[in-house]
Protein backbone atom coordinates (compact mmCIF):
# COMPACT_ATOMS: atom_id res chain seq x y z
CA UNK A 1 0.00 0.00 0.00
CA UNK A 2 3.30 2.27 0.31
CA UNK A 3 2.78 4.03 3.39
CA UNK A 4 5.51 6.26 3.80
CA UNK A 5 6.19 8.63 6.91
CA UNK A 6 4.45 11.58 5.15
CA UNK A 7 1.42 9.41 4.78
CA UNK A 8 1.59 8.80 8.19
CA UNK A 9 2.28 12.13 9.44
CA UNK A 10 -0.61 13.36 7.10
CA UNK A 11 -3.06 11.07 8.61
CA UNK A 12 -2.35 11.68 12.19
CA UNK A 13 -2.55 15.13 11.69
CA UNK A 14 0.56 16.54 12.34
CA UNK A 15 1.05 20.06 12.79
CA UNK A 16 -2.31 20.53 13.87
CA UNK A 17 -2.96 23.19 16.55
CA UNK A 18 -3.60 22.41 20.28
CA UNK A 19 -6.23 22.66 22.57
CA UNK A 20 -3.94 25.28 24.69
CA UNK A 21 -3.26 27.34 21.41
CA UNK A 22 -6.28 27.51 20.08
CA UNK A 23 -7.44 29.21 23.71
CA UNK A 24 -4.59 31.47 23.85
CA UNK A 25 -4.93 32.43 19.90
CA UNK A 26 -9.15 33.33 20.90
CA UNK A 27 -7.61 35.14 23.83
CA UNK A 28 -5.39 37.26 21.69
CA UNK A 29 -7.98 37.44 19.16
CA UNK A 30 -10.78 38.46 21.46
CA UNK A 31 -8.05 41.64 22.76
CA UNK A 32 -7.82 42.63 19.05
CA UNK A 33 -11.31 42.75 18.61
CA UNK A 34 -11.68 44.62 21.88
CA UNK A 35 -8.80 47.02 21.42
CA UNK A 36 -9.86 47.59 17.55
CA UNK A 37 -13.97 48.55 19.11
CA UNK A 38 -12.49 50.80 21.86
CA UNK A 39 -9.73 52.89 19.22
CA UNK A 40 -13.40 53.66 16.88
CA UNK A 41 -14.57 54.94 19.83
CA UNK A 42 -11.74 56.89 20.24
CA UNK A 43 -11.50 58.07 17.09
CA UNK A 44 -15.52 58.86 17.64
CA UNK A 45 -15.02 60.88 20.56
CA UNK A 46 -12.79 62.53 19.02
CA UNK A 47 -14.10 63.34 15.65
CA UNK A 48 -17.30 64.43 17.86
CA UNK A 49 -15.47 66.69 19.73
CA UNK A 50 -13.83 68.54 16.25
CA UNK A 51 -17.36 68.76 15.13
CA UNK A 52 -17.17 66.66 12.33
CA UNK A 53 -18.19 63.53 13.49
CA UNK A 54 -21.75 63.79 11.13
CA UNK A 55 -19.54 64.70 8.07
CA UNK A 56 -17.41 61.52 8.56
CA UNK A 57 -20.95 59.05 9.93
CA UNK A 58 -22.40 60.48 6.28
CA UNK A 59 -19.08 59.93 4.24
CA UNK A 60 -18.70 56.27 5.83
CA UNK A 61 -22.57 55.61 4.89
CA UNK A 62 -21.96 56.72 1.29
CA UNK A 63 -18.96 54.81 0.95
CA UNK A 64 -21.05 51.46 2.12
CA UNK A 65 -23.93 52.15 -0.09
CA UNK A 66 -21.69 52.87 -3.36
CA UNK A 67 -19.71 49.78 -1.95
CA UNK A 68 -22.87 47.48 -2.15
CA UNK A 69 -24.36 49.02 -5.31
CA UNK A 70 -21.46 48.09 -7.27
CA UNK A 71 -20.14 44.80 -5.67
CA UNK A 72 -23.50 43.31 -3.75
CA UNK A 73 -21.53 42.67 -0.52
CA UNK A 74 -21.70 44.85 2.68
CA UNK A 75 -18.30 46.65 3.49
CA UNK A 76 -17.87 46.38 6.59
CA UNK A 77 -18.79 42.39 6.72
CA UNK A 78 -16.13 42.48 4.47
CA UNK A 79 -13.22 44.04 6.68
CA UNK A 80 -14.70 42.56 9.74
CA UNK A 81 -14.33 39.00 7.58
CA UNK A 82 -10.77 40.39 6.57
CA UNK A 83 -9.70 41.49 10.22
CA UNK A 84 -10.79 38.04 11.44
CA UNK A 85 -8.69 35.98 9.02
CA UNK A 86 -5.93 37.77 10.27
CA UNK A 87 -6.20 37.42 14.08
CA UNK A 88 -4.51 34.95 15.72
CA UNK A 89 -7.33 32.44 15.90
CA UNK A 90 -8.01 33.02 12.06
CA UNK A 91 -4.63 32.12 11.23
CA UNK A 92 -5.11 28.79 13.16
CA UNK A 93 -7.94 28.06 12.32
CA UNK A 94 -6.90 28.31 8.10
CA UNK A 95 -3.69 26.06 9.21
CA UNK A 96 -5.79 23.32 10.56
CA UNK A 97 -8.12 23.63 7.75
CA UNK A 98 -5.16 22.68 5.28
CA UNK A 99 -4.05 20.44 7.29
CA UNK A 100 -7.65 18.75 7.46
CA UNK A 101 -8.18 19.04 3.62
CA UNK A 102 -4.75 17.07 3.14
CA UNK A 103 -5.70 14.45 5.25
CA UNK A 104 -9.03 14.32 3.59
CA UNK A 105 -7.21 14.01 0.23
CA UNK A 106 -4.70 11.64 1.06
CA UNK A 107 -7.76 9.14 2.61
CA UNK A 108 -9.46 9.61 -0.23
CA UNK A 109 -6.34 8.64 -2.74
CA UNK A 110 -5.80 5.92 -0.90
CA UNK A 111 -9.71 4.68 -1.11
CA UNK A 112 -9.71 5.09 -5.07
CA UNK A 113 -6.56 2.47 -4.30
CA UNK A 114 -7.80 0.17 -2.43
CA UNK A 115 -10.85 -0.70 -0.98
CA UNK A 116 -10.50 -0.41 2.75
CA UNK A 117 -12.85 -3.52 3.84
CA UNK A 118 -10.10 -5.40 1.78
CA UNK A 119 -7.38 -4.72 4.75
CA UNK A 120 -10.20 -6.03 7.33
CA UNK A 121 -7.72 -9.69 7.57
CA UNK A 122 -5.39 -7.38 9.42
CA UNK A 123 -7.44 -7.75 12.09
CA UNK A 124 -5.81 -10.73 12.89
CA UNK A 125 -2.51 -9.30 13.37
CA UNK A 126 -4.10 -5.61 15.00
CA UNK A 127 -7.71 -5.88 16.08
CA UNK A 128 -8.00 -2.25 16.02
CA UNK A 129 -8.53 -2.54 12.17
CA UNK A 130 -11.99 -4.24 12.65
CA UNK A 131 -13.24 -1.45 15.00
CA UNK A 132 -17.01 -0.85 15.19
CA UNK A 133 -16.35 2.56 13.21
CA UNK A 134 -14.13 0.93 10.75
CA UNK A 135 -16.87 -0.88 9.50
CA UNK A 136 -18.52 2.69 8.78
CA UNK A 137 -15.77 3.76 6.85
CA UNK A 138 -15.93 0.87 4.66
CA UNK A 139 -19.80 1.13 4.24
CA UNK A 140 -19.36 4.66 3.03
CA UNK A 141 -16.52 3.37 0.55
CA UNK A 142 -19.12 0.95 -0.64
CA UNK A 143 -22.15 3.29 -0.84
CA UNK A 144 -19.85 5.96 -2.78
CA UNK A 145 -20.28 8.34 -0.38
CA UNK A 146 -17.16 8.57 1.40
CA UNK A 147 -15.65 11.77 -0.13
CA UNK A 148 -18.82 13.85 1.28
CA UNK A 149 -19.22 11.84 4.69
CA UNK A 150 -15.45 12.93 4.95
CA UNK A 151 -15.78 16.63 5.42
CA UNK A 152 -17.46 16.04 9.18
CA UNK A 153 -14.08 16.18 11.19
CA UNK A 154 -15.24 13.55 13.01
CA UNK A 155 -15.59 11.01 10.45
CA UNK A 156 -12.32 12.45 9.01
CA UNK A 157 -10.70 11.37 12.01
CA UNK A 158 -12.41 7.62 12.02
CA UNK A 159 -11.32 6.94 8.58
CA UNK A 160 -7.82 8.48 9.85
CA UNK A 161 -7.70 6.31 12.33
CA UNK A 162 -8.12 3.17 10.39
CA UNK A 163 -5.90 4.26 7.70
CA UNK A 164 -3.14 4.38 10.59
CA UNK A 165 -4.13 1.21 12.41
CA UNK A 166 -3.48 -0.37 8.59
CA UNK A 167 -0.58 1.07 7.93
CA UNK A 168 1.08 -0.04 11.51
CA UNK A 169 -0.01 -3.60 10.29
CA UNK A 170 1.74 -2.69 6.74
CA UNK A 171 5.09 -1.63 8.73
CA UNK A 172 4.77 -4.67 10.95
CA UNK A 173 4.22 -7.10 7.98
CA UNK A 174 7.74 -5.27 5.92
CA UNK A 175 9.70 -5.74 8.86
CA UNK A 176 8.71 -9.32 8.88
CA UNK A 177 6.95 -9.59 12.32
CA UNK A 178 4.24 -11.11 11.29
CA UNK A 179 3.47 -13.82 8.02
CA UNK A 180 1.05 -12.02 5.46
CA UNK A 181 -2.60 -12.87 6.17
CA UNK A 182 -4.46 -14.29 3.57
CA UNK A 183 -7.37 -12.01 1.67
Amino acid sequence: MGFTSELLETVTFQGLSSTPARLIAAGASLIIWVLSVLLLVALIFRFEAAGIADQIGLAAVSIILVHYSLSGRFLLADIAIWLALRTPVGVLYRNDRKILGRARKVILRLARQHSFASFLPYSNINPAVAHADSFEVFKQQEAGTLQSWLYDTKNLNTAAHLVFQIALVEQALAAGDYPRPEF
